[in-house]
């Protein structure tokens, strides 16, 4: 189905990882699983606020996990290991979405274990990335990776979504609501299992370290000394940080559009127009993002996908039901961004990175991605309190405004490896 010209067989199996995943994301938690949870907290006044917390308690979760399953990569074996083992929680936690009769909390609580699969198995597919291809290739393999996720994704969301758009349009009663919603997170769970099985056969561990005999003492011990080095990682570590604050809003839009777009007046049928709009934008983004890259250097990509961002949450703070129209202009926005601006990020990373620490460095990477998932969710669930979630959204230019900073203190280059 997706032959990928262009690309080596090890190229391909991972970047079919991203048509994999994607799926899950789109079709689960961007779409439907807001919607799902917005019908059965319909009767609890802060459900806005109790999902942006649990979004926060994922990422903390996250957080905690990525950087010493990361130290524990680096050892002979143990990435592709761990990579199998998240990847089967986060199938197991989606399919225990759909036992019927979940309450609240059990709902939640299943959500929270696929969605910690999930992005733990990310962070090692993303650690791959500098087994699979060489660093002249990364910005276009990566770019490649999140273009064919976002159209990939588009295939099973197609059709998992038609017996729900058919109770929302009036075709079926609405009665088969929560049985269509359960196709729906089936068909995209089983496309997510099927495409990982390129990653799982072709895909195999090429920079590692010799096993010991404690290795989760010796992980420890060298995500401590990495912390001692930080001087000699200066700018990989500006560089997280800067990451930290301007992936907060790409995450933010990503995981709590669709109950952001809904508090703001917006209907079902929109949010999924607009939803589509952005997968069919991001595709043909994502590839010139990694182009572009190549004639202008990634940092100059990562400004102006943040510049993209900044306009997106001005506009956004202007939706109400009298001006629906404005979703569908930030569903251009985010189309033309998203998927460029973590492709790049990811490869322009990988650039910087000694090849002894990559995976401890993803993980810390990843660390920072997830806090990111705590601080604008957090600030949001306050905010919308007290401010109306209009003005709330506005918050998110502050990250924006501290990534930019950063950003111009990095200097792209290669760091050495420090033992």
């Amino acid at each position: 189905m997706f032959k990928l010209k262009g690309f080596s067989k090890k190229e391909r199996s991972w970047i079919l990882y991203d048509i994999a995943n994607s799926a899950y994301i789109l079709t689960i938690v961007t779409v439907l699983f807001p919607i799902y949870y917005e019908s059965i907290a319909a009767h609890i006044d802060n459900r806005v606020q109790i999902f942006a917390l649990v979004t926060a308690g994922i990422a903390l979760t996250d957080a905690l996990l990525s950087p010493i399953i990361g130290a524990l990569s680096n050892y002979r074996g143990n990435k592709q290991k761990f990579f199998v083992f998240f990847l089967i929680l986060g199938l197991v936690g989606g399919f225990a979405l759909i036992i019927p009769g979940l309450q609240l909390v059990a709902l939640l609580i299943a959500f929270a274990i696929s969605s910690i699969g999930y992005n733990v198995a990310i962070v090692l597919y993303d650690a791959f990335l500098m087994d699979v291809t060489d660093e002249s290739r990364m910005d276009t393999v990566s770019s490649a990776g999140y273009a064919w996720g976002y159209i990939g994704s588009m295939i099973p969301f197609a059709v998992a979504i038609l017996p729900y758009a058919m109770v929302t349009l009036g075709f079926l009663d609405p009665q088969f609501e929560t049985l269509a919603i359960s196709f729906a997170f089936i068909v995209a769970l089983v496309w997510w299992l099927v495409f990982s099985i390129p990653m799982l056969k072709d895909v195999k561990q090429t920079y590692n370290i010799e096993t010991v005999q404690k290795p989760l003492k010796e992980a420890l011990k060298s995500l401590l000394r990495t912390f001692k080095e930080i001087r000699s990682y200066r700018f990989i570590f500006i560089f997280m940080l800067s990451y930290l604050f301007y992936i907060d809003v790409v995450n933010t839009v990503i995981r709590l559009a669709v109950t952001i777009g809904s508090a703001l007046g917006v209907g079902v049928t929109v949010l999924l127009g607009v939803v589509v709009l952005v997968q069919l934008i991001a595709f043909p983004c994502a590839i010139l993002y990694g182009k572009m890259a190549k004639k202008y250097g990634g940092k100059v990509m990562i400004f102006y996908g943040i510049a993209i961002y900044a306009i997106t949450i001005l506009i956004t703070s202007m939706i109400t039901e009298e001006t629906v129209w404005l979703m569908w202009v930030v569903g251009v926005l985010v189309g033309s961004a998203q998927g460029g601006i973590q492709s790049i990020s990811r490869s322009y990373f990988a650039k910087m990175l000694p090849v002894e620490k990559a995976n401890e460095f993803f993980g810390f990477f990843s660390v920072f991605g997830k806090f990111s998932g705590i601080l604008s969710p957090f600030l949001l669930a306050i905010f919308i309190g007290a401010w109306g979630t209009n003005n709330a959204v506005l918050i998110l230019l502050v990250p924006l405004i501290l990534a930019s900073g950063l950003l111009l203190l990095v200097k792209t280059q290669k760091a050495p490896y420090v033992g």
